[in-house]
């Protein structure tokens, strides 16, 4: 732990450091544990000095821990560039010493670096500055800033129903000094601060939350996509036959419903048809053969030129309608019988 944490007092870069991660969280957006906690805007900023604030949380569903989503203030309003943060989280002590709950095992820490967080100007209100053992600071600063860690490498992997503990240390300078914003809303118990945490001693903060969210990278929404790979059909066809037929995939991720096809001719002679039909379902990577069965026609490329066009789509299909024309050869002297 000690080893992790050496790097974090460095003093700060003057402001202009470029980062390059991109991921806001507003509200409305997808979230990862009991509720967000969104920032009190008219709250407190508890100074991070050289102490470590953590807060707890409840997993709503197994999965990564993939954004880290926080809120923060700077006294006098007065921001400057991040050089590191440190993150860790913990297991739960629901009982700890001085009964009330707590971090209890170091699960996971990171030290991230500009590139790999963005912070931006996120609102105002009328805030005062607290110190974590109870000393406030009068309103004298407005602003409220948003840290978005995103894309997180070798993410901690959180389970469903447990309760888990948010650590953060800020760098601190005598010249720029930096609180974690209040939450309006509160969970479980309070926040905690300690200047060692290794050492198991936690001190609650009375009647502060902090404002924070966990969320996972869920990637794009599944989509349904068809295509048509290939069709083939005709009495003189490769392979022949006395239909024409077409194969439709799915070429997306997610189940196409209600798949309505059908063929259309053009030139030759057509005497009678074509045919048409609703595919039920097609799984994201499977494919269907659909025939026309019911045509009576002439078509001979420089003769008598004659195309069949294949059509396939459905509500959910993001890709378009999927079509396919070909020209047949000797298209029908079609004698099929349905």
């Amino acid at each position: 732990m000690k080893k992790a944490l050496i790097g974090i007092s460095i003093c700060m870069l003057l402001i202009g450091a470029t980062t390059i991660v991109t991921g806001d969280w507003d509200v409305g957006d997808s979230y990862k544990m009991h509720f967000p906690q969104l920032p009190d805007v008219d709250g407190v900023d508890v100074d991070w000095g050289y102490w470590f604030l953590g807060d707890d949380w409840k997993c709503t569903e197994t999965g990564n821990v993939d954004d880290i989503h926080f809120w923060l203030s700077w006294f006098w309003d007065d921001p400057m560039a991040i050089e590191e943060i440190y993150v860790s989280i913990w297991s739960n002590n629901p009982q700890g010493p001085g009964g009330y709950s707590q971090p209890l095992d170091l699960l996971w820490e990171r030290v991230f670096t500009p590139t790999q967080f963005v912070m931006r100007e996120y609102g105002s209100g009328n805030q005062q500055w607290k110190m974590p053992w109870g000393e406030v600071i009068p309103q004298f600063h407005n602003l409220i800033f948003q840290i978005n860690i995103v894309d997180i490498d070798d993410p901690f992997e959180q389970v469903q129903g447990e309760v888990y503990w948010l650590v953060i240390k800020m760098p601190f300078t005598m010249e720029h000094t930096v609180g974690w914003k209040n939450s309006k809303d509160y969970y479980l118990d309070h926040a905690v601060w300690s200047t060692e945490p290794g050492t198991g001693e936690w001190t609650m903060i009375d009647g502060i939350d902090f404002a924070f969210v966990i969320t996972e990278e869920t990637g794009p929404e599944p989509e349904c996509c068809l295509v048509i790979d290939n069709m083939w059909g005709g009495f003189f066809g490769t392979p022949s036959s006395l239909n024409v037929n077409a194969e439709i995939r799915n070429n997306g991720t997610a189940e196409c419903k209600d798949i309505d096809w059908n063929f259309a001719f053009t030139g030759g002679i057509v005497l009678w048809g074509p045919n048409s039909g609703t595919e039920t379902s097609l799984l994201p990577g499977a494919t269907v053969t659909v025939s026309s069965k019911i045509v009576i026609g002439l078509a001979i490329p420089g003769i008598i030129p004659g195309n069949v066009t294949a059509y396939a789509d459905c509500t959910n299909n993001v890709c378009g309608p999927a079509t396919m024309e070909k020209q047949m050869f000797l298209f029908f002297i079609l004698l099929a019988i349905f």
